[in-house]
């Protein structure tokens, strides 16, 4: 069995029921807490985690529980370390926005129309961001997990926007293997934003790392942005990968505090 699905599943959108009056449902959200034992320090990477293994043959091959789609998808359906509905890991939007804003702008700092710029969301799980990113104005999402589980999650959470916002003809999820996007994706993507989802790559097994960034690459229109947020990835690894041939670095979070906030531009 392959780390994902083998074909795409395009999710079927909800659309708010007619007897809602209210503008939004109401959203009561978790507390949120950069998660600090998600790192090569943690002591996860001593703990037995073969419960998590299924049938996935893939998962063998992984590094931690962290690395496997089986762990994913038990924590999707309720039975993982964490809030099964709501999580964002690593850090919330707020922390994210202004690496956003400050490297989207051009080259006179002239702020782009958020609504034109389009934004891949890899290894989408169950984070809020993608409602976030709509919420404040930026509209052309693209969203992929390799756990279907993780797709509804994200199906729900678009449920909260308010009444009128017609995501539905911008927002598209998608069930997808990080190491074979769709080839219709090939340069489609101004920026791509991930938050772990390179570090659990990484952790499923070797090799996985460095073929997903060549996919991001050819995904991303030249000059394209990838915010990548980590704490995982080994230094020489994450170089390696984002090599300065095809990778132009402008901004090194290896000393970051928590997880490190690379930002990184296709050539």
């Amino acid at each position: 069995m392959t780390l994902s699905t083998s074909c795409a599943f395009k999710a079927t959108l909800p659309s708010i029921p007619p007897h809602q009056t209210s503008p939004s449902r109401i959203r009561r959200r978790p507390p949120q807490e950069p998660l600090s034992q998600f790192t090569t320090s943690s002591s996860e990477f001593e703990k037995d985690y073969s419960k998590f293994q299924g049938d996935d043959d893939e998962d063998a091959n992984a590094r931690s529980q962290f690395g496997t789609k089986s762990y994913w998808d038990a924590m999707y359906e309720g039975m993982g370390d964490f809030d099964a509905d709501e999580y964002s890991w690593y850090y919330g939007f707020e922390v994210l926005k202004p690496y956003l804003i400050e490297y989207t702008a051009d080259d006179d700092d002239n702020k782009q129309d958020k609504s034109t710029i389009s934004i891949l969301i890899p290894g989408c799980g169950n984070d809020p961001l993608l409602l976030d990113l709509y919420n404040a104005g930026y509209h052309r999402l693209t969203a992929f997990d390799y756990s279907a589980g993780a797709i509804e999650r994200q199906k729900t959470l678009l449920e909260y926007l308010p009444i009128g916002s017609n995501y539905e003809d911008t927002v598209e999820l998608s069930v997808e293997d990080a190491r074979a996007l769709p080839k219709e994706w090939e340069q489609s993507f101004d920026v791509i934003i991930e938050k772990g989802a390179l570090d659990a790559i990484y952790l499923s097994g070797d090799g996985n790392f460095e073929q997903s960034v060549k996919e991001f690459s050819r995904c991303l229109i030249p000059g394209g942005i990838c915010l990548s947020f980590s704490g995982v990835v080994p230094e020489e690894v994450r170089r390696d990968g984002f090599d300065k041939e095809n990778w132009e670095w402008l901004r090194d979070g290896s000393d970051d505090l928590k997880a490190g906030c690379f930002v990184l531009r296709k050539r």
